[in-house]
């Protein structure tokens, strides 16, 4: 009976193949991007799972509420903390700090130490973690060749085989090399670990031993491990909860610990530890991360539903086709029944037909997701790896896939056709609305438009959104300016570095800082303005930089001048949203007054700049305050006048290799690290394009072929129509306009939707663009046309066939 029925269903297949093309076609779409996203989804929720006690695994992260109200989160705390929690709360099973990321500048030393400038340097961005131990007891990392407890000892360095066989060509000949560390630190290698999955956010390439910020802790990082006020995101601690400790419970310890420490410390927040899962570091992007990469759980949700709707779509177009043909099927059904067949037999026969059709699309739709998942990797920077995709998981997807679309696409129209009867179907008594399009495919065909209308304004949003992004004036010149890594423990060779420089005709100006105006730097500290015993109820974003820094990034002053930078003396110079944040209306009131900042001793402010964006464009401007202190400067910018950019970087280059050969030359122009800030919106940007257009493609096939059937079916009618005297005109509207109702229908429901899906997405925005009307009929006329460009294909060609063709057999 099986065998008969896949004969029957292949025959009739066949019999019918331009619609089974389309149904496949249509299907195969909806199951690659469905299973596409699938792997995205799950590689980006799959994050550090695979640690043996995760789910037991919590980060220490902290809470600041300052007296004016503002609370600020933070992924570090103090170096103290880490001892006192071992000390304070001993039901905690583990306890790791971790120090990430160092960036290190390395150089290779091989077995010796000897000629350094002859060794290979790099600048490993993104790399350097500083553990204990005890971390691999906590989370499951393989080790190639030596053991956790080398960690205990300071200046020993473990390398990921990659990074091995970068330095070394074979990552077995790693161990007992030399490292140099900074140009300061020789470290050892002591061990080699298997590379990291791609789904951790630990960058394990560059290990260094924990002992080593303890021997010297102002080397690696900031504070030390006395002092309770310095905090730094890059000094984060990692606890595991036993079995029969509570989350909430582990919560309330850590209030009274907090309690404990810093009541009474400062007057002008309070501080609260929380713990926070190692399941959400991934995805909360308030926090700072080691890998440098968030992705919000509500971004996960909303690829999620593009998924399923994608696949709806593509159940939606077999529905509808698969119904419209019913009338085809009808006198094949009711010859069955006279024969005695079976409804629960005529439903499995169309049952079988649906599931062929199935699986032949997410054969071919999984061949087009193996096919597209470079290209996904590549434009959404992930990591996953090819055996990610060859998975059991992968594989129960698939065949789940095949049995929810086979119900979903098969079920009600095998119903349909299998309930008529046959009296009915013999007197040709089926309802008109088999042949003209019932209510149910024209809700069908709404749903399948508004989908895609959602999506098409979602892409008009986000380009616009972005463009409004890049042209945003950010109070800084971003274009022509190179910037470069700087190396402080070489700061007395700068100011020749910056003479050489200056004698390049088109290098205009030169300056050194601990960052650019806009980057992701969040260094805050407290300070001190009219009252230099009491702090003020917020903080200040902190940038040391040189008196040549405001002319090399066009920041404009509004009251008073630079420093000199010549200056060694502290001076200041703040910015309107701080003066803002203080009450003060006049900026030029404030030129001569002093400020304290930290633990400094008190220097006057000598200039107030026009405020400037300090991070992305989701934010709001922070107040900022800019102050002189060469041993912070990691950055280099040197403005460029725009004639033969390439040859003044590689006069550049030259330079600095010879004033520093012990340092990697890294560089870039400013304006690439300001596009990096908005990778997000790109990527949703492609995203929303991408199935966007999938969406409309769906759609239009499903026209497509409900079209070419009306058309067919309503042959002897057109014929008709045409003898009578109709127009080719009037053909086509009468063709189209069926159609175009339920597209009509799509925009009148999916305009509020669009507006209120969007509307939650700029709010994340402090600067943003304001959703207008014309953006809703930009996109309504565009689905309009799309339609009506399907339909009138059909259209036409039904409209100028020849009448007597159509009648000769009547």
């Amino acid at each position: 009976m099986i065998r008969n029925h896949f004969k029957i269903s292949w025959r009739n297949l066949l019999a019918k193949k331009g619609f089974t093309l389309l149904n496949t076609l249509g299907l195969s779409t909806g199951v690659a991007a469905a299973l596409l996203l699938f792997l995205v989804v799950r590689y980006e929720l799959s994050f550090d799972k695979f640690h043996q006690n995760h789910e037991r695994i919590y980060r220490v992260i902290l809470r600041e509420e300052y007296s004016g109200g503002n609370i600020d989160f933070t992924p570090g705390s103090a170096l103290p903390v880490a001892a006192a929690l071992k000390s304070d709360i001993p039901q905690f099973e583990k306890i790791v700090p971790v120090f990430g990321t160092l960036e290190p500048k390395v150089t290779v030393l091989g077995s010796d130490s000897a000629a350094i400038d002859a060794r290979e340097k790099y600048i490993e961005k993104g790399e350097g973690l500083l553990v204990e131990p005890g971390f691999f007891d906590m989370f499951n990392f393989r080790w190639l060749s030596g053991r956790p407890e080398v960690l205990a000892k300071p200046n020993v360095v473990v390398l990921s085989r990659k990074f091995a066989e970068k330095y070394f060509k074979d990552y077995r000949q790693a161990v007992g090399k030399l490292l140099r560390i900074d140009n300061q630190t020789t470290m050892r290698v002591e061990g080699v670990l298997e590379d990291a999955p791609g789904n951790t956010g630990f960058p394990l390439n560059l290990v260094i031993s924990y002992a080593s910020k303890r021997a010297q802790p102002k080397l690696f990082g900031f504070g030390d491990f006395e002092n309770w006020s310095s905090v730094s995101s890059s000094d984060q601690i990692f606890v595991q909860l036993p079995e029969t400790l509570s989350a909430e419970k582990a919560g309330s310890l850590l209030e009274e610990f907090s309690r404990k420490h810093y009541e009474g410390r400062k007057a002008h927040y309070n501080r609260l530890h929380l713990l926070s899962p190692l399941a959400d570091m991934h995805h909360d992007d308030r926090l700072a991360q080691f890998e440098g990469r968030t992705i919000s759980r509500e971004r996960i949700g909303n690829m999620t539903i593009i998924g399923v709707l994608i696949l709806l779509m593509a159940c939606v177009n077999f529905i509808n086709i698969y119904s419209a043909l019913a009338t085809r099927r009808a006198k094949e059904v009711g010859v069955r029944k006279v024969l005695g067949s079976h409804k629960q037999q005529l439903v499995m026969q169309f049952m079988t037909e649906t599931f062929m059709v199935v699986l032949a699309a997410v054969v071919l739709g999984a061949a087009l997701a193996r096919f597209a998942l470079p290209l996904l990797e590549k434009n959404f920077e992930l990591a996953i790896d090819p055996s990610f995709y060859a998975t059991p998981a992968t594989a129960l997807y698939l065949a789940a896939l095949v049995i929810m679309l086979t119900v979903l696409s098969g079920v009600y129209p095998a119903l349909i056709l299998s309930s008529f009867s046959p009296v009915d179907v013999f007197r040709k008594n089926l309802p008109k609305g088999w042949m003209r399009g019932g209510s149910f495919r024209q809700a069908l065909i709404a749903f399948q438009f508004a989908t895609a209308f959602v999506l098409a304004i979602g892409t008009i949003v986000n380009l616009l959104q972005t463009d409004y992004i890049s042209r945003l004036d950010l109070g800084f010149e971003k274009e022509g300016v190179f910037t470069l890594n700087m190396d402080p423990e070489y700061r007395l060779q700068f100011q020749s570095f910056r003479n050489e420089l200056l004698r390049i005709p088109e290098v205009k100006a030169v300056s050194f800082s601990s960052d650019h105006p806009s980057s992701g730097n969040n260094w805050g500290m407290s300070f001190s303005f009219s009252d230099h015993t009491r702090k003020e109820d917020f903080e200040a974003s902190i940038k040391m930089a040189d008196g040549d820094y405001f002319d090399t990034y066009g920041i404009r002053f509004v009251a008073g001048q630079s420093y000199d930078v010549r200056d060694t003396v502290t001076r200041f110079v703040v910015n309107e949203t701080l003066l803002k944040k203080l009450g003060i209306q006049d900026p030029e009131s404030v030129i001569g007054k002093e400020l304290r900042l930290g633990r400094w001793e008190p220097a006057p402010i000598v200039g107030v700049v026009r405020d400037f964006h300090t991070s992305s464009a989701r934010e709001a401007t922070k107040p900022v305050l800019i102050t002189i202190s060469d041993h912070y400067y990691w950055n280099g910018g040197i403005k460029i006048r725009s004639q033969n950019l390439h040859r003044t970087v590689e006069q550049v280059r030259a330079i600095y290799e010879r004033i520093f050969p012990e340092v990697a030359f890294v560089g870039n122009f400013y304006d690439e690290n300001i596009d990096s800030y908005y990778k997000s919106e790109h990527q949703t940007g492609l995203l929303y394009r991408v199935f966007s257009c999938l969406a409309v493609f769906i759609a239009c096939l499903g026209l497509l072929g409900l079209t070419a059937f009306t058309a067919e079916a309503r042959t002897k009618e057109i014929g008709v129509r045409k003898v009578l005297g109709a127009s080719v005109v009037s053909v086509m509207a009468l063709l189209s306009k069926d159609f175009l109702k339920p597209v009509a229908f799509a925009i009148a429901i999916g305009w509020p939707v669009a507006w209120y899906i969007m509307n939650r997405w700029l709010e994340d925005y402090e600067h943003r663009i304001d959703i207008e009307w014309w953006m809703f009929t930009a996109a309504g006329l565009g689905a309009v046309a799309i339609a009506l460009l399907t339909v009138c294909g059909q259209a036409i060609r039904a409209a100028v066939a020849n009448p007597v063709k159509s009648l000769r057999n009547e």
